[in-house]
């Protein structure tokens, strides 16, 4: 009889596990094929919208890119802005200088890692469970959707792809660790979270935070007998306080970015925190216009969101306080959520919550989520969050597509027109002066770095044209003040230069020095007018402020950090009469403007 009963048994358990077997295998094959689908439609996206024309920070790499400027220790650690990122440097110029020179390739890299981080995870959460899910396509929903076109199409965005894999590897080290991590799991956390330091300001917010639990782990697992070795724990607290140690050094010599907006209003912190933590279900969570504003009750979106983001949180403490042999896992998750959360603080005291480009740099939070309620929640209660999850971003995903493809058709058309007068032979100063806005604010940085792209035949730029011989004619001073030591005379900064009538100008050029007690440098206005005009108007005007690498700050390009004088270039290609310049103006500061003077081409360049 118990032989009988044995063998029924027997037979239940190997027909149950045939149907477990078959039913992973096609939910995989299923969640595979969303992977797929979503990786190819990324990549169409890339090659149909994508163009090999730098935009914005991708300017500040050129000459090292070009092999104009040396590539040395001192560059890769100085300041980008607010960054210090040698690793995504170096990376970016690998991809350039030995894949292809092509400012596509990062682009395709930005793919690639999303697509490999979604893999990794569908991979990591089916090992764990014993199983796949058919809501494990959540993953490519988020991490590859075309709602993040603004990153996908911007190759100086592989710093934020890099991080947000470092801390998708780190994720999936937590995920798969059962009681303590092995030796394998900790070398990759590890390196991940020493690395993040290295990536910019974004890694050394995130880094102290997922170096604790290493060194949760390391001291739990050293506390019971045989769980952790001594050379598995070693590894893990030397890993967390390497990256402690590269974060305090991050600051050793740091410069604030002036004029960078700043605030320590608690409610504008948790709001624009809020903000960014919505943001990685891309912009259609909350109806993103192209001009960045939100739906009017995109605080009801926030506010389930964070709801979300808090049972989590309590649930992963639950799970830590009721169940010790998950408490190194639990609290991983915990933390890894501590991490984005401190990110997202950081973020809002001085920046956009809705800014598009964070997409890449908060979906990890989301992924993590939904780890933590395939690991730990309640069958039925866990199944019906990450259903909502996964919902919400099947709801988005054609939303989020829409936006996209906007986004790309207008970058596209603008940089395609760009690379038709380009190759049509319009000269270099008129280039400027019609697509600045697509390419860089600072037009003398795109004027000195053009050449360099041109000497090495990066795609169109082989065909960039000189520009003609300029006559220089100085603009006189309208008022009586002396043009230096503006403080005492000029309490509101600005400066009046112009001429009896108007004259055709195809670009202003400004020569100044400015200092300060407090070093920093200064935010500087240019406008003109015609005689025609009665007021400066807005799209006549433009300002120069310190940005970029931190070495070309006062400067503005690294071709004149030599000069004594900082020069600025204006492409206006426009009748004009009178010219105004604003420096800021202070106390203790000392400012001359050298030299105020119009770039008039030659006869039949003017006419044309």
């Amino acid at each position: 009889m118990n032989a009988k009963v044995e063998s029924a048994s027997t037979v239940a358990s190997s027909t149950q596990a045939i149907t477990v077997a078959r039913r992973d295998q096609g939910e995989f094959r299923f969640v595979l094929i969303v992977w797929l689908a979503m990786l190819t439609a990324a990549l169409t996206l890339v090659s149909i919208y994508g163009s090999n024309v730098p935009s914005w920070d991708d300017w500040d790499m050129v000459p090292t890119v070009t092999g104009h400027q040396p590539v040395t220790l001192e560059w890769l650690w100085a300041q980008h802005n607010e960054h210090r990122a040698p690793v995504p440097r170096l990376l970016y110029l690998g991809l350039m200088r030995f894949v292809r020179p092509d400012f596509r390739t990062g682009m395709y890299f930005n793919v690639i890692v999303a697509a490999g981080l979604a893999l990794a995870l569908i991979l990591s959460i089916r090992r764990m469970r014993g199983y796949a899910s058919y809501l494990d396509a959540f993953f490519p929903l988020v991490l590859l959707n075309w709602g993040q076109a603004t990153d996908l199409l911007w190759c100086c965005e592989l710093q934020f792809y890099l991080s947000m894999l470092l801390v998708g590897i780190v994720l999936v080290a937590i995920t798969r660790t059962i009681s303590v991590p092995s030796l394998p799991l900790v070398l990759s956390a590890g390196i991940c979270t020493t690395l993040l330091p290295l990536c910019g300001a974004n890694g050394v917010v995130l880094a102290p935070v997922l170096a604790l639990w290493l060194i949760y782990a390391a001291t739990r697992g050293t506390l019971q007998r045989n769980a952790m070795g001594r050379g598995t724990a070693i590894v893990a607290i030397g890993c967390a306080l390497s990256a402690i140690a590269l974060c305090a050094l991050y600051f050793v010599g740091y410069e604030k970015v002036p004029y960078h907006p700043w605030t320590h209003e608690p409610q504008s912190i948790i709001q624009t925190a809020t903000q960014f933590l919505t943001i990685a279900f891309g912009p259609a969570i909350v109806g993103l216009s192209a001009d960045g504003l939100p739906m009017p009750l995109w605080k009801c979106v926030a506010g389930a969101v964070v709801t979300i983001f808090a049972l989590t949180a309590w649930m992963l403490m639950v799970i830590w306080h009721k169940k010790p042999a998950e408490r190194v896992r639990s609290a991983g998750l915990l933390l890894l959520l501590a991490a984005m959360t401190s990110l997202a603080l950081a973020l809002g005291m001085g920046r956009e919550g809705f800014e598009v480009r964070y997409v890449a740099l908060s979906v990890p939070a989301l992924c993590a989520i939904y780890m933590a309620w395939s690991t730990y929640g309640y069958p039925r209660f866990g199944w019906l969050v990450r259903t909502l999850l996964v919902g919400a971003a099947l709801l988005l995903l054609w939303p989020n597509t829409l936006w996209g493809l906007d986004y790309a058709f207008n970058l596209k058309s603008r940089l395609a027109a760009f690379e038709t007068d380009l190759q049509s032979g319009m000269p270099r100063h008129q280039l400027i002066q019609r697509y600045a806005r697509n390419l860089h604010p600072h037009h003398i940085l795109i004027m000195d770095y053009l050449p360099m792209l041109r000497e090495r035949e990066i795609g169109s730029f082989r065909y960039l044209r000189d520009d003609p011989q300029f006559h220089e004619i100085p603009l006189p001073l309208l008022e009586g003040e002396a043009l230096d030591d503006f403080s005492k005379g000029k309490p509101d900064g600005w400066f009046t230069f112009g001429l009896p009538d108007d004259i055709y100008a195809a670009g202003i050029r400004v020569r100044y020095t400015y200092s300060n007690t407090r070093g920093t440098d200064p935010y500087v206005v240019v406008q003109w007018k015609s005689s025609q005009e009665t007021a400066f108007a807005q799209n006549s005007s433009t300002k120069y402020s310190p940005t970029g690498d931190r070495a070309n700050w006062q400067r503005g390009t690294w071709l004149r950090l030599a000069d004594d004088v900082t020069t600025l270039h204006i492409w206006i290609c426009r009748p004009l009469r009178t010219v105004r310049v604003w420096l800021p103006p202070g106390r203790r500061v000392r400012a001359k403007i050298h030299e105020v003077a119009l770039l008039v081409p030659a006869e039949a360049d003017a006419r044309r």
